[in-house]
């Protein structure tokens, strides 16, 4: 549920933030609320140790505040600490266990199999009871309208289908399951271009490429002309596009998986450039374009060359483990073969390894 991290903002991960005080000496002198404003800043500000500093003494303050319950364990989630997240969630449904559908959808992002299914349905009674409060109520306003809850909904029954299509995909009635909950992420949000994704998942599992096709085309229509219209700047007004993009990184590095899968290339190449342009050190996105121009084959065996260097490099870089794909890496680089020099072309070749080493020293700073 964490945001994904953004290239434009790396630098200012390590950039000293001399202004704040630390939790240590504001913790006499500050309330709850204090408390909860100085960590909103420093998570503005991308200080998240610092942050977390300041939810962890308001805890300390307040261990049953479900506001700072709330807070901090977002916050833990977006640092890739599941197991502190975990413990405050199921303090939380001990506190509320009839109220707040985020934090059973938290839970099932955190577990597996029937026990992810448990927590996300209890999410979904809930959403659905907040949903039918506002039917019901004949002066919801604008801001009450259920969009964001829809959307909520849409995405929690796209998260059970996958389990049934994952974890459990052995239970018998598996394939029946996850055909209504498909449906029912289509009908609870058809905007919603995750619900279609799943939707050409499950058709693919099924082998009905084309449908699956059809289904995947219109999940990106729904969100990839305009992402990449703000990604040049030519939409009026135009907003960061990783804030207003509807799927997360890690949904659009499976939409790209699917693509590939379905032999959409081209559209898997825009959708990867897209997510290398937000953030250049998953190793995932440099695999999938090598393998993306390695399928391509020809003229492209050059780009897959390049890619699966460049994915090699990060994958040293963050101390990337994932040992099938790093293997697979170098069984498509030593079937690539180093770079064929041509003659004539001595003066671009020289000028591509000085751009290469200058890639390299820069990946290794």
């Amino acid at each position: 549920m964490g945001r994904s991290r953004r290239k434009i903002n790396k630098e200012n991960k390590a950039r000293p933030d001399t202004k704040k005080k630390s939790a240590r000496n504001v913790k006499a002198e500050c309330s709850v609320d204090d408390l909860l404003t100085q960590m909103e800043s420093c998570i503005n500000e991308l200080q998240y140790d610092q942050a977390r500093e300041f939810g962890e003494t308001a805890l300390k303050m307040a261990p049953d505040n479900l506001k700072v319950l709330d807070s901090l364990t977002g916050l833990l989630l977006e640092m890739g600490d599941p197991a502190s997240a975990f413990e405050l969630l199921q303090r939380m449904v001990h506190l509320e266990p009839d109220q707040g559908f985020r934090k059973y959808l938290s839970l099932g992002q955190l577990t597996d199999g029937k026990e992810s299914l448990a927590h996300y349905g209890k999410g979904v009674q809930l959403l659905c009871d907040l949903l039918q409060k506002q039917h019901d109520s004949a002066a919801a306003s604008e801001e009450c309208s259920g969009t964001e809850l829809n959307r909520a909904l849409s995405s929690a029954y796209c998260a059970m289908a996958e389990i049934y299509m994952t974890d459990c995909c052995d239970e018998d009635d598996a394939e029946a399951q996850c055909a209504e909950l498909v449906q029912k992420s289509i009908e609870a949000d058809p905007s919603n271009p995750e619900a279609f994704q799943v939707q050409a998942s499950y058709l693919l599992v099924k082998q009905e490429h084309e449908a699956a096709k059809e289904a995947m085309q219109r999940s990106l229509g729904l969100w990839l002309p305009q992402h990449e219209r703000l990604l040049l700047g030519e939409e009026a007004g135009a907003s960061d596009p990783v804030e207003v993009c509807p799927l997360s990184y890690s949904s659009r590095v499976s939409a790209a998986k699917l693509l590939i899968e379905l032999e959409l290339l081209d559209e898997a190449n825009t959708v990867l450039d897209g997510l290398i342009e937000e953030d250049d050190e998953v190793v995932d996105v440099w695999y999938l374009l090598g393998w993306l121009n390695y399928l391509r084959g020809g003229e492209y065996k050059g780009n897959a060359r390049y890619y699966l260097n460049r994915a090699r490099q990060v994958a040293h870089k963050v101390h990337f483990d994932d040992a099938q794909e790093l293997a697979h890496i170098e069984e498509l680089l030593a079937e690539l073969g180093p770079e064929q020099e041509e003659e004539g072309d001595e003066d671009d070749k020289g000028s591509f390894a000085s751009e290469s080493e200058e890639e390299e020293e820069a990946m290794e700073v």
